[in-house]
């Protein structure tokens, strides 16, 4: 089996990439060559690992909130754009830190 020729020409592997002196020229250079080889050289096959980045938590506590409770809490997280729960851990880091500094320790 035969296989088709690309219409534009691939870019040599290891080649550097130009700098541009407009955007017009870096669209034309981009339309206008390959890549396929510089890929499939390139790269190792990524692969979503999730919470890869994530330093595991030792110890987990389950909290109960009445709607409220939790209305608010949502909200303080959606405007900084985190999750509840390190809106939580936030809180209760602050409220460790406070209580030790008050006790002397």
């Amino acid at each position: 089996m035969k296989t088709k020729k690309p219409d534009r020409p691939e870019w040599p592997v290891g080649k550097q990439i130009p700098s541009f002196k407009s955007s017009t020229e870096e669209e034309a250079f981009w339309l206008s060559h390959s890549f396929d080889d510089v890929m499939d050289a390139k790269g190792d096959e990524l692969k979503y690992e999730p919470q890869a980045t994530r330093r595991p938590r030792k110890h987990v506590y389950n909290i109960r909130f009445d709607d409220r409770e939790m209305a608010v809490l949502q909200d303080l997280a959606k405007q900084r754009g985190v999750t509840v729960s390190v809106i939580i851990r936030e809180f209760v880091r602050e409220r460790v830190v406070s209580a030790a500094t008050n006790d002397g320790r």
